[in-house]
């Protein structure tokens, strides 16, 4: 089945890599880069499926032969967190002058609407508006994926932990990847699987290093760059989005 409206990605619940939305950097990547740089591409933390089969539906577009990835335990946020990924790390990072005056007031601006919206104290478990994304369905995914014949989009569940541990796991190389996993240790576990696999000249978007939410993500992003020479790049800003961040290889 092929879609085209933008109706009809609002109806199955898929990023409309057509509109120029906040994702426009990782999906124009692809679409000029799809032919001349090798590898697949990979995604790491897929919760309902929205850019993943996004990708799935481009490579089609483009006659490509790559395959995609989504990684993720489709069941939600694991029972305990990093101590990385308390909302009070914020604080530190404003006051290591890691994020700015206006990420740290957006921040805490967020908290308070939050709190205000669902009348709770806020925490990590319930800051994001999908609380702990345990409404989440492999089934769902997998059917979306039979009824518009995505034969390159392949989801391999389980913790990452478990399934990104093998240098058997495929893909064996990278164009490009997607991090949109939250929390520290997924991206501390995610990355070293990720960049090494990643070809000459593939990007890495990352979802969560300009966070409102999740702190854990920039902190273990920095931390695994810190002795490469390669760093975080903002993109250039989309009217209306939040800082995009992302890495070249």
């Amino acid at each position: 089945m092929n879609i085209e409206e933008d109706w009809e990605f609002d109806a199955l619940g898929i990023y409309n890599y057509k509109k120029h939305g906040e994702k426009y950097g990782f999906f124009n990547y692809i679409k000029q880069n799809c032919f001349s740089i090798n590898g697949d591409i990979c995604e790491a933390g897929v919760f309902n499926g929205s850019s993943l089969l996004a990708t799935g539906l481009l490579l089609k577009e483009l006659g490509s032969e790559k395959q995609v990835y989504g990684y993720d335990t489709f069941e939600g946020f694991p029972p305990v967190y990093d101590p990385n990924d308390d909302l009070e790390k914020f604080d530190d990072l404003f006051k290591q002058e890691v994020i700015d005056k206006d990420h740290y007031s957006a921040v805490k601006k967020n908290i308070k609407i939050r709190s205000f919206v669902t009348k709770k104290n806020i925490d990590i478990s319930n800051i994001s508006s999908s609380g702990s994304f345990v409404c989440t369905s492999l089934k769902s995914i997998q059917d979306k994926i039979n009824l518009l014949g995505l034969d390159n989009v392949h989801l391999v569940k389980g913790t990452f932990e478990g399934t990104m541990n093998s240098s058997q796991t495929p893909p064996k190389s990278i164009m490009a990847a997607l991090l949109d996993c939250d929390l520290y240790q997924s991206y501390k576990t995610a990355l070293p699987f990720i960049w090494p696999r990643m070809s000459e000249g593939g990007y890495v978007f990352l979802d969560e290093y300009y966070s409102l939410k999740f702190p854990g993500a920039r902190i273990a992003t920095n931390e695994f760059f810190q002795d490469k020479q390669h760093k975080p790049q903002k993109h250039a800003h989309i009217h209306g989005e939040f800082e995009r961040w992302f890495l070249k290889k």
